[in-house]
């Protein structure tokens, strides 16, 4: 490339500079973009029903944390369970069970169509807020939290996928199989660190 006689030798080192600065740039991914940090999540849980069993026995979700907990009326909980009479799995949002002390928090739930093992993304859309989630043994479904453990993030909400592996009536016990995505925003559940 031919520069014009009025660029000095001097200008036209710091023009070839900025071009390879472009072009540097330009190649490589956005660096302005949120990286997730921490790899998703396999748990499996037991957990007992709300209705039929003692109340020290845990019947409640914390998702980011992927940890079971006791209900409480304080509402330190996302997920609550029970087994209605034809054994199917319900899951409540915290705020349709108590009211939490430190306000509600959206919760919202997608039934998911296809295998477990190779559901790869949380959905973009199609989610059913603060509804109760009818499951049964052997089928899986999304959680969308919106948590405080996001609340210095740009993007508030926490994505999981969960498997009922098995409905247990006369127990009233429940067993779930589950992958988190831990970072904040980020809808990949593929395994180790999410990319989006």
């Amino acid at each position: 490339m031919t520069l014009p006689i009025f660029f000095t030798p001097r200008s036209r080192r710091a023009l070839v500079a900025l071009v390879a600065v472009v072009l540097g740039t330009s190649s490589c991914a956005d660096p302005f973009q949120i990286q997730a940090s921490r790899p998703n999540i396999d748990a499996s849980f037991e957990l007992w029903a709300m209705s039929g069993s003692p109340a020290a026995f845990p019947a409640g979700l914390l998702v980011p944390q992927a940890t079971v907990v006791r209900l409480d009326a304080a509402g330190s909980f996302d997920l609550a369970f029970d087994i209605d009479a034809d054994g199917r799995l319900m899951v409540w949002p915290v705020a349709s069970v108590v009211s939490p002390i430190a306000g509600t928090r959206p919760i919202a739930f997608q039934r998911a169509l296809g295998v477990y093992n190779v559901l790869a993304e949380a959905p973009a859309t199609g989610w059913q807020d603060d509804s109760l989630m009818l499951v049964n043994e052997g089928q899986s479904f999304f959680v969308k939290v919106t948590t405080q453990f996001c609340q210095y993030d740009l993007r508030k909400d926490i994505y999981a996928k969960f498997l009922v592996d098995s409905v247990i009536r006369s127990e009233r016990r429940i067993k779930l199989s589950a992958r988190v995505n831990p970072n904040c925003g980020f809808r990949s559940l593929s395994s180790g660190i999410p990319e989006f």
